[in-house]
């Protein structure tokens, strides 16, 4: 049976593989056991309404049939961007697929997030992983030396790395990259934890509060957004709740290597499996109602990207007050 007629989803993030060469501190997506993935003829089965996409893993590049994969997502919803996040620990192949990106029509609208928790040894040892950082700086430079220079740095607040938010923002700077950042959740569905420990509020106050200060002087509506997206990171560490409604099987949901489709990469409450199923059915049917209703008195709250964005798309109001009172302080400041 049907449930009622609700919009079809702008966004979506998309696990290719669980498949993963890292051994990250905050995540054990690696110690998942391997299972048979879709095929990427399955991503024609997406919601023709995606106009944001995030493909995510595991490590996305471990999957061989990854330019497969994207031509299928391209030839479906003509998305006007996609956002790969990888460790970028496999430079040889990632720049090796990142040419044949550079050959496709949809060159421009394929980006590649890079994480970086950590100058040097830090971000070493919340990988797991000898050398990751040199590994991701060389990734970076060779994206560069080959013409692909949509890239991004994304950061991962966590016990122990507060401190570092402020100087991987300036390597962002310095490499000319665009840079983003979260904060370590537990979810027992998608990071397959639920024992990150505690982050000191103070030190990710003071470090977030620097960079939106510096970027509430912009009148550029990116930048404004990524101001009002921090302010709601500081709040989500503070208070444990999002700043805003979230927006999950609304205008988004997650969508894992097996097919399983979930409101978010935060509840494990699966309202289908597309391999079998038709997304509409599966978005429009009674047991998505009812797993609307439990998103909407959720329990497990989170403040990602992905959920994020669209709820200040949403909610546009809000945010605009709050960024409206920040640029008055920011020129008493100024003026002083």
């Amino acid at each position: 049976m049907q449930g009622n007629n609700y919009k079809q989803p702008k966004i979506a993030v998309i696990a290719i593989t669980y498949k993963c060469n890292s051994k990250c501190q905050m995540c054990n997506i690696w110690q998942k056991q391997p299972k048979d993935e879709v095929k990427p003829s399955i991503y024609l089965k997406l919601p023709r309404s995606l106009n944001d996409i995030n493909i995510t893993g595991g490590e996305p590049f471990l999957r061989p049939d990854m330019i497969e994969i994207l031509d299928h997502i391209f030839a479906r919803c003509h998305p006007p961007k996609i956002d790969i996040s990888s460790n970028g620990f496999l430079t040889d192949k990632i720049i090796a697929i990142s040419q044949e990106i550079l050959k496709r029509k949809y060159k421009d609208k394929v980006a590649i997030n890079l994480s970086l928790d950590g100058i040097g040894e830090v971000h070493d040892k919340i990988r797991g992983i000898a050398h990751a950082y040199n590994k991701v700086i060389t990734t970076i430079k060779g994206l560069k030396s080959i013409g692909f220079n949509n890239i991004s740095i994304g950061f991962t607040f966590m016990a122990g790395n507060e401190a570092e938010f402020e100087k991987v923002y300036n390597v962002s700077k310095e490499l000319n990259l665009n840079f983003g950042a979260t904060i370590a959740h537990n979810a027992d569905n998608y990071y397959s934890t639920h024992t990150n420990t505690v982050i000191n509020a103070d030190i990710v106050k003071e470090q977030i509060n620097n960079i939106i200060n510096e970027k509430i002087k912009s009148y550029s509506k990116t930048e404004l957004g990524k101001c009002y997206y921090l302010h709601g990171l500081v709040y989500f560490n503070e208070t444990h709740k999002a700043i805003l409604p979230c927006d999950a099987l609304s205008g988004t949901f997650f969508l894992d290597p097996y097919g399983d489709v979930y409101p978010c990469i935060i509840l494990s409450n699966k309202i289908g499996n597309l391999t079998n199923n038709d997304f509409n059915k599966i978005w429009q049917s009674e047991l998505a109602d009812s797993v609307r209703s439990i998103v909407k008195n959720c329990h497990s709250p989170c403040w990602t990207v992905c959920t994020g964005k669209p709820a200040i798309k949403r909610h546009w109001y809000k945010a605009s007050l709050w960024l409206f009172k920040q640029k008055i302080i920011s020129s008493l400041r100024f003026s002083q």
